[in-house]
């Protein structure tokens, strides 16, 4: 069996992605629940990531995805950091929660404590970082990759969305506009599944570093309104805070 993991992990991680199909042309002598079993035991062994109908190389995409997140994940290290620290404090263990795609959602999900949390979430990165972890149970949404953050969109990302009970959601956006309390990304199809989440979801904890103040964005997917919590870093305003608070959300 060490052989036909080894052989496949190998056949994965050429293509980078594959369905069961594939993998059955490709080993015509292993029956495909034998191949289920096998893609179930790489994932335990963090080589892989199973998605509907098939697998994601681990190693691929963190080869693709190393230039580029490395960059992001290395700006504002401290605030992130920070805010990472102060919301895994806010989450109740052993609960089922979403964590959004993102540099900062990435440094939560490696301060999550290895605890019997059900994770659910669209982003790999954040996906493969909690695998790292014993204890959690992790479920990657389907749907179409986006290639410059590796995010699961589309029509299949949300169906499977609204079948899930979310308790809590924990967000992040690329801008906040202050004046009208606007929460904003880059993309439409990305922006659709942040509404659905935030839609499902019974708490929402809105991670947002200074940075983002202001940094206005195409698409707005939530409002203040729609936020029960925001964890913000400490060179975030203070009047903001102020405001914020006054709309009835607690700010840490």
């Amino acid at each position: 069996m060490k052989d036909r993991l080894f052989h496949l992990k190998e056949f994965i991680d050429k293509n980078g992605r594959v369905t069961l199909h594939e993998l059955e042309c490709a080993f015509p002598n292993v029956s495909s629940m034998t191949l289920r079993r096998d893609l179930t035991r790489l994932e335990e062994q963090n080589a892989v990531l199973k998605i509907p109908g098939g697998a994601i190389s681990v190693d691929s995409v963190l080869r693709a995805k190393e230039a580029d997140f490395s960059e992001r994940i290395s700006y504002n290290v401290a605030e992130k950091l920070e805010i990472a620290e102060k919301a895994v404090k806010l989450v109740e263990r052993k609960s089922c929660i979403f964590i959004d795609g993102g540099s900062t959602t990435t440094y939560f999900a490696r301060a999550l404590p290895d605890d019997s949390f059900y994770v659910l979430t669209n982003a790999i990165m954040v996906a493969e970082t909690i695998l790292r972890k014993e204890k959690p149970t992790v479920s990657l949404l389907g749907g179409d990759l986006r290639k410059n953050n590796f995010i699961t969109v589309g029509s299949s990302c949300i169906d499977d969305i609204e079948k899930i009970n979310i308790q809590t959601a924990v967000m992040t956006a690329t801008g906040f506009i202050k004046d009208i309390g606007g929460f904003t990304c880059g993309n439409q199809a990305e922006a659709d599944v942040k509404r659905c989440v935030i839609k499902k979801a019974d708490n929402v904890i809105m991670l947002l570093d200074s940075s983002k103040v202001n940094k206005k964005t195409p698409y707005t997917f939530a409002d203040l309104s729609d936020v029960n919590m925001m964890v913000v870093d400490k060179n975030f305003s203070k009047e903001l805070k102020a405001t914020i608070e006054q709309r009835g959300i607690k700010v840490y």
